[in-house]
Parts: C-alpha cells; structure tokens; sequence
C-alpha cells in the first residue's frame, strides 16, 4: 500500500468521527483558525517512519500522523476538557476494529493498512485560562 492510501484513509475516518468545525490534512497555528471553525482536526504527517524486514523481499512500514485538536474553551458553563474528552472518544470509536476487523483485533481502514492505533499519551490543554483548549494525539499506521 502507499503512504498516500494509509494517510487519506485515515483522515476520511477521522474527518467523519466527530462535527468539526474544519478538518484539513494541512496544518495552521491555532490563532489562525477562528472559534467559529472549532473544533478543528488537522493531520499532520511528519511523524517518524520505521520499516521491519520479517522476509527478505517484504518490509513492513510504520508511519506517525500527529492530530492537532482545536477547541473553542471560551463558555464559563462548560469546561475546556468536556469537548475535549468527546472529541477523544470520538477517534477512539473511529479507531475501533469493527466488522472483519473485529475478528483480527485491529483496524485496516477498509484495507488500507495492516493496523492503525492512537499510541503514546495525548496531550491535553483544556483551555480553561485562555479559551484556546488543544489536544495532540498520535496515530500508527502499519502497512501490510
């Protein structure tokens, strides 16, 4: 498979898992995206990128995407982490083996990978001193 494949299948997931207020594979600086555009998912692909030979003629490739979550923390009768912790469910649920992965325990995304899983710890800013919350969240794709 492509690392293009691997990363297009992955945003179409996640760019459907929740409403955000824009979805973009290109990164901008939270203070370029307005609160009427948040919550906001960007896919950032410059993770790291491993390859294991487990035969001669075949590797098998790993990739990072960092997702950048943007919130809009500025409503004194909710707290920043609420948006953030559905938004997290939200790609947790997208990242869940369904259907013929179910039976294999991972996630393909329609076969496009051999696996894809949220690694690592979030990071979390709930946003409450400044209204600006952000979550920043690791996702590896495993080629077949």
């Amino acid at each position: 498979m492509s690392r293009e494949a691997a990363f297009s299948a992955l945003f179409v997931r996640l760019s459907s898992a929740y409403p955000w207020g824009l979805a973009s594979r290109r990164i901008r600086l939270w203070s370029d995206v307005p609160p009427s555009q948040r919550p906001a998912l960007f896919q950032l692909e410059s993770g790291p990128e491993t390859y294991q030979w487990s035969s001669l003629a075949t590797p098998r490739r790993t990739y990072e995407a960092k997702l950048f979550l943007y919130f809009d923390a500025r409503d004194p009768t909710r707290p920043g982490a609420s948006a953030i912790n559905e938004a997290l469910d939200a790609l947790d649920a997208a990242l869940a083996p369904a259907g013929k992965d179910l039976a294999a325990g991972r996630q393909t995304l329609g076969g496009a990978v051999y696996d894809a899983r949220i690694v690592g710890v979030p990071v979390r800013d709930t946003g409450d001193l400044d209204g600006d919350g952000l979550a920043v969240v690791s996702v590896r794709l495993i080629d077949p």
